[in-house]
């Protein structure tokens, strides 16, 4: 047996001994956390669905509440717009009529996406879209 081979026998129990990937100490797994999505275990989590949908993106996700950067003389809006539940709702000011505790998901979508996903409804510096809970 070569020292190559005796170096992989010694490596493999201590790698096995090693927590799981995208799982805590606990045994309860992490949730996972993207850029585009912010579902409504990571607000329960954050102890954000006390506020509306404004505080919670705010919160989690300040970079959906920026401005876009639209190249059209006059811009038609220079932020997101927001759907809820498929349907155009307004625009970032309407989040603050929306309760935390009552949202499933909400998904940020890029101009180039929420133009393929909702058409010229979705303005110029996409979309946030919210799915409410049944």
């Amino acid at each position: 047996m070569t020292v190559k081979h005796l170096y992989l026998i010694a490596a493999l129990p201590i790698l096995a001994c090693g927590p799981a990937s995208g799982s805590s100490s606990q045994g309860v797994p992490t949730p996972r956390r993207t850029s585009t999505l912010l579902t409504a275990d990571e607000i329960r989590a954050a102890h954000a669905e006390a506020g509306t949908a404004y505080d919670a993106i705010s919160r989690l996700r300040p970079s959906w509440l920026q401005r876009g950067t639209a190249s059209f003389d006059p811009p038609s809006t220079d932020f997101p717009v927001v759907f809820v539940d498929t349907r155009r709702y307004g625009d970032l000011e309407s989040l603050r009529n929306i309760d935390a505790h009552q949202i499933a998901e909400m998904r940020f979508y890029s101009a180039a996406e929420a133009g393929g996903r909702y058409g010229m409804q979705s303005g110029l510096s996409g979309v946030i879209e919210i799915t409410l809970k049944k």
